[in-house]
């Protein structure tokens, strides 16, 4: 009887492994795909290859966008 519950144990955890595995690499693959959907004005230079950025860049990025949508909203372009 304990053979076969390890057995069940260890198949249980390898299916698991492999479905969160599976489901990563999915969700990866669609980060990066670049819809077609968007008009040739939306979608990015062919040199922005992994724009935005991540890491330890990507706060600064964001910061930046901040600054320039506060700066472009307080000349008053907005109202």
């Amino acid at each position: 009887m304990l053979i076969p519950l390890a057995l069940l144990t260890v198949g249980f955890f390898a299916v698991v492994t492999w479905v969160l595995r599976g489901r990563k690499h999915r969700l990866a693959a669609a980060v990066t795909e670049v819809p077609v959907m968007l008009p040739a004005d939306d979608l990015p230079p062919a040199s922005a290859v992994g724009w935005p950025p991540g890491g330890r860049q990507f706060t600064s990025y964001v910061d930046n966008g901040f600054a320039a949508l506060d700066a472009y909203l307080s000349e008053g372009y907005a109202a």
